[in-house]
């Protein structure tokens, strides 16, 4: 297992440095002086713009910028902002932010899509498996912008004013884990509907399966075929799809912060893309590559764990 997980670390080096310098040569390939962008319609004072391109290397080729940020990487600093802030405290706190609502997707994701999946698959062909497939094409075919002021229309201002009951908040942060629910739903609608469609079909097809007939031929009870053998079977492709969007949802995460006003790094990669703060726009892809990486080396090692027939050499 050690051996494994060193190698599997070995071979994030090469995805790291291939998806960050692409990365980073499309944002400095960008047309325009991001000096220029920075000051707006004011003029740039000449020897304060060469001051600043010798500091932070704009007048060298873009490889040699690239190997400048790798090696500042691996001592762990992203860099420097044009007004002097270090990057790192830019996204310090943001990150915290857009992480629990990536979780609370996640959590919302899991509970909600393995529950419809599995109650459309012991259900095939019946009407609640029908409604469950044109609730989850619903999901998939509203946008995230309608979904998000909606819940906001009915959960922060219909429900409020006819119960006085303000459980969803839907703005900002100050009430704790509530205040990431409903924007934890809207993100997690599109991810719900793919989730509870892969969970029908893994759990469809290992219904199907020889043992699992000859188990219930044998008079074992069928909760504990569907629990203990059929589902636990069947988590594999649904654990892959989880930690694989664990990503999408950080990454993705623009539109609901928004919407719901959340301070974190969605907002944030959206304001530097406007003001040209390459650093950092490179700093937050840089980090949710990281994050990718170790959500799916974690999905690899729980395999084994789902199917001991799975062994790490």
């Amino acid at each position: 297992m050690g051996r494994y997980v060193v190698r599997r670390l070995l071979q994030a080096i090469p995805v790291l440095l291939g998806t960050t310098f692409l990365i980073f040569a499309i944002v400095y390939a960008l047309p325009g002086d991001p000096l220029q962008a920075l000051a707006g319609d004011r003029r740039v004072d000449p020897v304060f713009a060469q001051t600043m391109r010798e500091l932070f290397h704009l007048n060298d080729p873009l490889i040699v910028r690239y190997g400048y940020y790798i090696r500042d990487i691996f001592t762990g600093d992203f860099g420097t902002t044009f007004r002097g802030l270090p990057v790192s405290t830019i996204f310090e706190g943001k990150f915290q932010v857009t992480l629990n609502l990536a979780l609370m997707a996640l959590f919302i994701e899991a509970v909600v899509g393995i529950g419809l999946g599995l109650i459309a698959a012991l259900r095939r062909g019946r009407w609640s498996d029908t409604g469950i497939l044109a609730v989850t094409l619903m999901l998939v075919s509203i946008p995230t912008l309608v979904s998000g002021f909606l819940l906001q229309l009915l959960l922060g201002v219909q429900l409020k004013l006819s119960t006085g009951i303000d459980f969803f908040p839907v703005t900002g942060v100050a009430d704790g884990w509530r205040s990431y629910l409903v924007p934890g739903a809207v993100l997690a609608g599109t991810s719900i509907a793919y989730l509870t469609r892969l969970t029908r079909t893994s759990l469809m097809e290992t219904l199907r399966s020889d043992y699992v007939r000859t188990a219930i031929a044998k008079g074992m009870p069928r909760r504990r075929v569907l629990g203990r053998h059929a589902l636990r079977n069947s988590l594999i492709p649904l654990v892959t799809y989880l930690g694989a969007d664990l990503g999408t949802l950080m990454g993705g995460a623009v539109i609901t912060e928004t919407i719901f006003n959340l301070p974190g790094i969605g907002q944030q990669l959206f304001t530097s893309v406007y003001l040209r703060e390459n650093s950092v726009v490179v700093g937050i892809v840089t980090v949710l590559v990281l994050i990718y990486i170790l959500a799916n080396l974690i999905v690899d090692l729980l395999y084994a764990v789902l199917d001991p027939r799975i062994r790490y050499e």
